[in-house]
């Protein structure tokens, strides 16, 4: 009789490129060329290309950090595949509500959602973290784990703000978002 191992995350990593891959397709298929020439009519397109840039990078830091995170990952069990796909289905309505505000011009109802898919994005990747947190055997990488943790609580509740401050203005709640977005260039959870 053959005796299964334990499941390490290589298919889980492998699933997970492949399902990003795809969201970024659908992203740039939504880019649609304008009706007219010249300057003006691309300009016009401004809150897409916006959405999109907005969109694009932190589905790549999202990837990145990801991808990171997952060489802590010593099981793929349960637990780490559900708190996976759970990640990977909040991914993949950013294409949605990207469109959805871009379609709107920016309007404050259809950014403030574009925050709250964020704010959703973030809660869902510290279940993650916290999940494959608690295969950590050392205490210095559980220290890290915990300033992971930290950090991703203050950027959810930023993305807090960013929702109302959408009705304030867009372009502060998108400035919100983008700091929020550049604290992940560099993934730190467990160096």
């Amino acid at each position: 009789m053959i005796k299964a191992g334990r499941p390490g995350p290589e298919r889980l990593g492998a699933f997970s490129d492949g399902v990003i891959a795809i969201i970024i397709t659908i992203m740039v298929l939504d880019l649609h060329p304008p009706h007219g020439g010249g300057w003006r009519a691309l300009a016009a397109l401004w809150p897409t290309f916006a959405g999109y840039f907005l969109s694009y990078f932190i589905v790549a830091l999202v990837w990145v950090n990801h991808h990171h995170l997952l060489r802590y990952c010593e099981v793929a069990d349960g637990k780490v595949i559900w708190s996976n796909i759970g990640l990977l289905f909040v991914v993949s309505l950013i294409p949605f509500f990207t469109a959805y505000m871009s379609e709107n011009r920016m309007s404050a109802f259809s950014t403030a959602l574009y925050a709250g898919i964020f704010l959703l994005l973030t809660l869902s990747f510290i279940l993650f973290l916290a999940v494959v947190s608690r295969q950590l055997e050392d205490e210095e990488s559980r220290a890290e784990s915990r300033g992971a943790m930290l950090r991703n609580c203050i950027v959810a509740a930023v993305y807090l703000v960013a929702i109302p401050a959408a009705y304030v203005h867009a372009g502060v709640s998108l400035g919100l978002m983008i700091a929020n977005a550049l604290v992940y260039v560099v993934p730190n959870a467990f160096r």
